[in-house]
C-alpha cells in the first residue's frame, strides 16, 4: 500500500507544482483567466496568486508530509480540483470557448466540455488519493522515507512525473500567443490590403519609421467593438507617428463580410488579411482581439496583448510613451 501511495503523490505533488507555478510566472494573464471562467475581474491578480499559492503549499504538504497532516492535504485537493471542475463546467455552460490558463503559458487548453471532463477525472483520481492516504495514515511513513526504503519504485514514479512534466514544456510552444521567441516575419511576411485596395507591407512601413499596431478581429465580436471604440478615442494622440489597423481574415472558408463597416468605428482604418496568412505567420492564435505592435526593427514585441484588458493597457501606454 505504501508503495501504492508513493506511485499516486509523486504525480499529484508534480502536477501541483507546475500548475502553481506556471500561473505564478504569468500573472499578467490573470485577467484573462477570470474572464475565461467568466468570473468577476476584481482585483485579478491577487486571485489567481493565492490559488497559486494554495496549489505549491498543497503539492509540498502532499510531498513531505504523513499521518493526518498528509490527509488533510490530500482532502483539499479533491475540494480544490472539484472547485475547478465545477468553475469549468460553469464557464462552458456561460458559452466560454477561451483559453483556461490552467497551467500560465506552458498549455492552450481551452474552457470546453472536454475541459471539464479532464478535471473530473483528475478529482476521481485525487478521490483516490485521498482515501489511500486516509487508510495508511498511521502505518506509512512520508513520501521520502518511503522513497528512501524503495528506490525502484521511486525511481518509476519520478519518471512517470518527469514525462508529464516534459508533455507540459512541449506544449510551451502553443501556449499564450507571443510567450515564445518572436515570429520570424522578416523573411515571409503577408501583406494586408487596405480598404482602399493598397498592399501594405507592415514590415516595411515600420522600418520607415512608422511603426505599426495591428488588432486582428473578427466580425460579432462584442470584445472587438470595445477596443475599437477605444482606438478611436485615442486615434488623434496616435496617429502622428503610429498606424493603426484593425484586421480582418478573408478567403476560403471565412467571412467576406468581416470589414463591415459598422465594425471598424469612424476613424480606425480596418485592413484585410487573405487566408489569415499574417494571422498565421505572427502565431496570435484563434482568440480575439489580439494587439501585436510592430516595431521600428519589424519584429513584433512580446507579449500580444491577447485580450481586451491588455489592448487597453497597451494603447494608454503608447499614449503617455508620447505626451
Amino acid at each position: 500500500m505504501s508503495l501504492l501511495l508513493l506511485c499516486l503523490i509523486v504525480p499529484a505533488s508534480s502536477l501541483l507544482l507546475v500548475s502553481g507555478i506556471a500561473k505564478m510566472v504569468a500573472l499578467e494573464d490573470a485577467p484573462h483567466v477570470l474572464s475565461a471562467l467568466r468570473l468577476p475581474r476584481r482585483l485579478p491578480r491577487l486571485a489567481v496568486a493565492a490559488v497559486s499559492v494554495v496549489e505549491v503549499a498543497l503539492a509540498v504538504a502532499l510531498a513531505v508530509s504523513d499521518g493526518q497532516t498528509r490527509v488533510g492535504a490530500a482532502t483539499a485537493i479533491v475540494l480544490l480540483l472539484a472547485g475547478f471542475t465545477a468553475l469549468t463546467a460553469r464557464a462552458v455552460s456561460h458559452g466560454s470557448a477561451d483559453e483556461c490558463g490552467c497551467l500560465g503559458r506552458w498549455s492552450t487548453t481551452r474552457v470546453s466540455p472536454a475541459l471539464v471532463r479532464r478535471n473530473a477525472v483528475l478529482s476521481v483520481a485525487a478521490l483516490l488519493l485521498a482515501v489511500v492516504c486516509a487508510v495508511v495514515s498511521t502505518s506509512s511513513p512520508s513520501a521520502p522515507t518511503i522513497a528512501a526504503s524503495h528506490p525502484l519504485p521511486t525511481a518509476l514514479a519520478v519518471a512517470v512525473s518527469a514525462a508529464l512534466a516534459t508533455c507540459g514544456f512541449a506544449m510551451a510552444r502553443a501556449g499564450r500567443r507571443g510567450g515564445m521567441p518572436s515570429p520570424d516575419v522578416a523573411s515571409w511576411r503577408p501583406p494586408l490590403i487596405r480598404e482602399d485596395g493598397v498592399v501594405v507591407d507592415v514590415v516595411t512601413e515600420a522600418a520607415r519609421g512608422r511603426s505599426q499596431l495591428l488588432v486582428f478581429a473578427q466580425a460579432n465580436c462584442d470584445r472587438c467593438l470595445r477596443v475599437i471604440d477605444a482606438l478611436d478615442h485615442h486615434h488623434d494622440a496616435l496617429a502622428p507617428w503610429l498606424d493603426v489597423r484593425i484586421v480582418y481574415p478573408v478567403g476560403a472558408g471565412r467571412d467576406w463580410n468581416a470589414p463591415a463597416r459598422e465594425n471598424d468605428g469612424p476613424r480606425t482604418p480596418a485592413a484585410l488579411d487573405l487566408g489569415g496568412a499574417l494571422a498565421t505567420a505572427l502565431d496570435v492564435g484563434d482568440h480575439r482581439p489580439v494587439g501585436v505592435l510592430i516595431a521600428a526593427d519589424g519584429r513584433p514585441v512580446l507579449p500580444y496583448a491577447d485580450s481586451e484588458d491588455d489592448i487597453r493597457v497597451l494603447v494608454s501606454a503608447l499614449v503617455r510613451s508620447r505626451a
